[in-house]
């Protein structure tokens, strides 16, 4: 196909439907006056700061900032029912390593709507101090509740697992002799009674590795 065939085919088409292309440009022209030439307003929202991604084998030490405000700029017409839920915020700390670090929280850091721009957010960094854990094994001890008078009826308390992986900061583990379940109240204090508890952990930073829960058998006395 020579330049002159080319030709003829993009005029024969440019002829085809005109007054639905000259109406759907007007439209279209139309429309793009209308958001250029449309004022621009400037709003504040406050939203949640989310930290993704920390190093496995690492754990956030310090209180870093969980709100930012997000100061938007854009069209009237999308600001105006623009609701905090539409707007997120986070810092990405694949790349972070131990110690004390500072991240700065800029436009990437905020996704918007179409058509809105980040103009500033405050604070403008936060710091973020990892530190790295350990895992131990942990034994677990039951906590019987119902009162002394169930208590003094037990005779033996098998748990199983009797221990259970922690992730926690070395020096939580000094602390952390042994690992508590939530509270188990029987429901009776003849023979013996079983049930399903949760492994809870106490220091700030340590955490259950893998299932939380162990079977727990109280055995009462004759």
């Amino acid at each position: 196909m020579n330049a002159a065939d080319l030709f003829r085919i993009l005029r024969r088409f440019a002829s085809q439907n005109l007054g639905l292309k000259v109406l759907a440009l007007a439209l279209a022209v139309a429309a793009w006056w209308f958001v250029a030439g449309e004022s621009k307003v400037l709003v504040s929202f406050n939203v949640p700061l989310e930290i993704r991604n920390v190093p496995e084998g690492m754990t956030i030490t310090n209180m870093p900032e969980r709100q930012v405000e997000v100061r938007l700029t854009g069209p009237s017409s999308l600001l105006s029912g623009m609701r905090p839920s539409e707007i997120s915020a986070g810092v990405d700390l694949t790349a972070a390593r131990a110690g004390r670090q500072l991240f700065t929280l800029d436009d990437r850091a905020v996704k918007v709507p179409t058509g809105i721009k980040v103009q500033r957010i405050f604070p403008p960094s936060i710091e973020v101090i990892l530190d790295r854990t350990e895992r131990r094994m942990v034994a677990v001890k039951a906590r019987i509740g119902g009162g002394a008078a169930v208590r003094r009826r037990v005779s033996k308390v098998e748990i199983d697992p009797p221990s259970v992986e922690v992730e926690a900061l070395p020096d939580e583990f000094s602390r952390m002799p042994v690992v508590y379940t939530e509270e188990v109240v029987p429901k009776r204090t003849e023979g013996s009674y079983l049930a399903m508890a949760r492994v809870e952990t106490r220091e700030p930073h340590a955490k259950i590795v893998g299932n939380p829960n162990v079977r727990v058998k109280i055995q009462f006395r004759k």
